[in-house]
């Protein structure tokens, strides 16, 4: 079980496996030129997440006016220059924004809580140093007084009572992290008795203060920051044409960015980070980085360092058993993204049995790397599968239709489970595949593109003949990551 905590170790280890790589050569093609080893692949993630971290803000997007928010703001303010910023989230979410405004955050600061994002609005950063960062945690729960022994040995209590359920606990900014115990799973009761590894946590049903073992004494004193990533959405986007760049939004329980049927939402050059795990219904936990749930038009997310998700890193998604009402999902762009332990990097679809007119239509997933799925903590969850595309379900039946739907140039670098599980009812709808790159240890799986598909494939000294001969990628890479 402890093992589950050391996030950095898993990415040493994982690392340690390009000392003995191999390669499958192909054509060359310009989006994977120089991609032939793992230490390639390294390389250019390393590279994407330099560039993503330090990216410049678009601080002249629109024609509007420009609100200002810094830590050493004020409310009272105009908020119309960096003299005058405002202080809060709640001013920013709360104020009269109109479309085309731009509110910028100052970079180097940090606020607590969530946004609330309004039509036509652009929310981005101002000034120099790192992207201006919005946690959902409400504040460091590293306070040696509020952590209470229970009586049970190594078994704390904080002494504050939460509503919103905690997806997990993060400490030292990601060094470890808790494993959640839940009523229902694995034989747990809630009795925290029961919680006996070190890291393990619950929130309890009825008193609503969170547990946690911890094997070496009060937590506080281990830990300098412990983060409570609480069920509540970091920004919840509630109009169209949302602009949302140079942010970095972490440790929030529910999604990092939440949308309905929404046209012109764009995320660019953030920072998603120890989003997800909280409970959404009964037994069931959540959590994406950035979601559109309903019909969508002109969705990119471009340039984002997405990791440790508890479940989709990006995702368009939709289903109603028992709607008629036809759904579109149109000109979706996921490009040049660094996706990394999530169980699914990018998770897609569209299943409405009644509707006969439902389509996505223009969805392009390129240049992106996505790398270690099912790594992180959403390991945790109880059906145990990890994925860098999903977008189907082995055996089962989903109608997906989709048009124009391209997967090319991208990096697929190792998952626990399988790298790719995609589906559709006819064979016109599933995504054309190309020039993608394909990680994995030799004897796991490869995973399965194609219609009604009963099998996964091993990843073989085969597999690249068979991408070709199935026709699931037209110019793949194959390197074996031992």
């Amino acid at each position: 079980m402890k093992e589950m905590f050391f996030a950095t170790a898993i990415l040493s280890v994982l690392i340690s496996c390009s000392n003995n790589e191999s390669t499958e050569t192909e054509k060359p093609h310009p989006e994977k030129e120089g991609v032939r080893t793992l230490s390639d692949v390294n390389a250019k993630a390393e590279a994407l997440k330099a560039e993503i971290l330090n990216s410049a803000s678009e601080t002249g997007m629109t024609a509007g006016t420009v609100y200002y928010v810094s830590n050493g703001g004020s409310d009272l303010n105009s908020g119309k220059s960096s003299r005058t910023a405002w202080a809060t989230l709640s001013k920013v979410s709360n104020a009269d924004l109109k479309d085309g405004n731009t509110v910028l955050f100052e970079r180097g600061g940090t606020w607590r809580g969530s946004l609330t994002a309004k039509a036509g609005v652009t929310y981005s950063a101002y000034g120099s140093g790192d992207k201006p960062e919005i946690f959902g945690s409400l504040q460091n729960y590293s306070v040696r007084e509020k952590w209470k022994g229970t009586g049970t040995p190594n078994v704390y209590v904080y002494d504050q009572v939460f509503s919103n359920d905690a997806g997990v606990l993060v400490f030292n900014g990601g060094e470890f992290y808790t494993c959640k115990k839940v009523v229902g799973l694995d034989g747990f009761t809630g009795d925290i008795s029961q919680l006996k590894n070190d890291l393990e946590m619950f929130h309890g049903l009825t008193d609503k203060k969170i547990y946690l073992y911890s094997d070496k004494g009060n937590p506080a004193d281990r830990f300098s920051s412990i983060e409570f990533c609480l069920k509540n959405h970091i920004i919840r986007v509630e109009g169209d044409n949302v602009v949302i760049d140079n942010l970095c939004l972490k440790f929030g329980g529910a999604h990092g960015i939440s949308s309905g049927s929404r046209n012109g939402l764009k995320v660019t050059n953030c920072e998603l980070g120890w989003i997800g795990g909280s409970i959404q219904r009964e037994t069931t936990r959540y959590g994406n980085a950035v979601e559109i749930y309903g019909a969508c038009r002109d969705y990119v997310v471009d340039h984002c360092y997405i990791h440790q998700i508890y479940d989709a890193g990006i995702t368009h998604q939709y289903k109603n058993s028992n709607s008629t009402q036809t759904v579109t999902m149109e000109n979706v762009t996921y490009s040049n993204n660094l996706i990394e332990y999530c169980s699914y990097s990018i998770e897609y679809f569209l299943d409405q049995p009644l509707s006969e007119g439902d389509l996505m239509r223009n969805i392009s997933f390129t240049n992106n790397i996505c790398r270690y799925a099912g790594y992180g903590f959403g390991w945790q969850r109880p059906n145990k599968v990890a994925r860098h595309i999903q977008g189907g379900w082995l055996g089962g039946k989903r109608k997906y239709p989709a048009e124009n739907f391209r997967i090319e140039g991208n990096i697929f670098d190792r998952s626990v489970d399988v790298l790719l599980s995609v589906s559709a009812l006819k064979e016109e709808h599933l995504p054309r595949m190309e020039n993608n790159v394909y990680v994995q240890a030799a004897g796991k799986n490869f995973g399965m593109v194609g219609v009604e598909y009963k099998q996964y494939y091993p990843f073989d000294s085969n597999i690249g003949a068979l991408i070709k001969e199935k026709g699931i990628d037209g110019n793949p890479t194959i390197i074996f990551a031992e």
